[in-house]
């Protein structure tokens, strides 16, 4: 607790002087009472003056208390965060199960990199597509981070559903519609891919240019190694999924990717090993960070009405008393 007006305290001492006073020139005569059966008399003072005073001394300091504005604090704080929207795009074609960077295929390097970032972050609304020969959305951008986790454990190269090829453009055209009528601070794209864009029915750079137009930053990541590589090819069998090996050429387009991300504002990273995309994302982390301001308020809660009121009343109880018991004025 606080008081606002401290200094109404210095009235006190000259209160306690004065009633003091008063007391001494309005004390009663003593009253003698019997107080024990053997007949030997017992004093007591019983001092009506002193009992007046009690109250209105009483009474007093209770309002100066109150006139000295007792304030209780309370402290709240406002949180704002300015986050960002995400969408990752990942390439899921069949070349991502090559095995060239690591102890895992490319694709669970990148799922656990993603997977990584995600739990990173806090107050970003992240989405997720996929793409292959054609793309499609896993999750819009969501603050529901267990949701796209779940999501981005179903993943699987040359699975169900997409047909195989790289189409770049798509997969960007498709994340720049789920970005564009977002209203967050800042707004960006995550590719990854291990090849060219060979199919598809947009152009990469035109999609570069529509993320331009629209503000969105394109960070785009390319994996893996080039040149011949052994390629592990899926054949169902009626006892489940077993891997044929082939050697196929892996082309990458470097220039492609960085020519996107230079249009937007972004970044261009060349990644041969699972360190080197850890520590890409670790950069992008630091790069695209959200802007979270806070602001401390304390609010005052006025304490003072309890205090004037029991001065209040202590001032009527002695009037009471002096009036209808003492019938006294003083």
């Amino acid at each position: 607790m606080k008081f606002s007006y401290p200094l109404v305290f210095l009235l006190l001492p000259f209160f306690l002087a004065a009633a003091y006073f008063w007391n001494l020139k309005n004390k009663q005569p003593a009253i003698l009472l019997q107080l024990s059966k053997s007949g030997l008399p017992g004093r007591r003072r019983l001092s009506i003056s002193l009992i007046q005073t009690g109250l209105k001394v009483t009474g007093l300091i209770l309002c100066l208390l109150a006139l000295a504005r007792p304030q209780t604090l309370s402290r709240s704080q406002e949180r704002r965060a300015n986050g960002i929207d995400i969408m990752m795009v990942l390439d899921v074609s069949l070349s991502m199960l090559i095995q060239d960077m690591g102890s895992n295929t490319r694709m669970e390097i990148a799922k656990q990199t993603f997977r990584g970032f995600i739990e990173g972050r806090q107050n970003d609304r992240i989405g997720l597509a996929i793409f292959s020969g054609e793309p499609i959305t896993l999750a819009p951008p969501t603050l529901d981070y267990g949701l796209l986790i779940g999501q981005m454990a179903t993943v699987e190269p040359g699975g169900p559903g997409l047909r195989d090829g790289t189409a770049i453009g798509d997969g960007l055209a498709l994340s720049i519609n789920r970005l564009k009528k977002s209203s967050a601070r800042s707004r960006i794209i995550i590719l990854l891919t291990d090849g060219d864009n060979n199919v598809g029915r947009i152009d990469p750079i035109t999609a570069g240019e529509l993320a331009q137009g629209y503000g969105i930053k394109v960070y785009s990541i390319a994996i893996g190694t080039e040149g011949r590589v052994k390629q592990p090819l899926p054949i169902e069998t009626p006892a489940g999924r077993s891997f044929t090996y082939a050697w196929v050429e892996n082309r990458l387009n470097p220039s492609l990717l960085s020519q996107i991300s230079s249009k937007t504002n972004g970044k261009f990273y060349r990644v041969q090993d699972e360190s080197a995309l850890q520590q890409v994302f670790k950069d992008i982390d630091r790069l695209e960070k959200t802007e979270i301001s806070t602001k401390d308020r304390i609010h005052y809660n006025e304490e003072y009405i309890p205090f004037a009121y029991a001065g209040l009343f202590f001032f009527i109880l002695e009037r009471f008393m002096s009036l209808l018991i003492w019938r006294q004025w003083a």
